[in-house]
């Protein structure tokens, strides 16, 4: 199928930009394709079933003749993240962890402490968590 013949075929001229391409293809495809014919019998499913082949065909044709231009990604440029490096890094980062620890065993400890005094029999009376 030549060129002129496929932009007969599709409606559109043989210059046409591949959005006009695909367009008018979409639009033949309506019209033609066997799955949307539900009350046509099996001859007519098959004779839409060859348009629609010949459509299809005829886009390929005139998509193939326009160059396809490569396209280059820029990416932004990123920053590297400042870590922490180094010895005092890791002293820092070991001296927040040991904070948070001692502060959770206190607060744990002061209250089963005061859980504790509780039960030993006497007047219960209540302790504050924090003194």
């Amino acid at each position: 199928m030549s060129p002129a013949e496929a932009a007969s075929l599709l409606g559109v001229h043989p210059d046409a930009s591949i959005a006009d391409i695909q367009q008018a293809f979409q639009r033949q495809a309506r019209l033609t394709h066997p799955d949307l014919l539900t009350e046509a019998d099996d001859a007519e499913r098959h004779a839409a079933g060859l348009r629609f082949a010949q459509l299809r065909e005829a886009q390929t044709i005139l998509v193939q003749q326009h160059p396809v231009l490569p396209v280059a990604f820029e990416y932004p440029m990123r920053r590297p993240r400042k870590s922490m490096g180094g010895f005092g890094g890791t002293i820092l980062a070991f001296l927040i962890l040991a904070a948070v620890v001692v502060f959770a065993v206190t607060s744990m400890d002061a209250y089963r402490m005061g859980q504790v005094q509780n039960l030993r029999g006497g007047v219960v009376t209540e302790q504050p968590i924090w003194p």
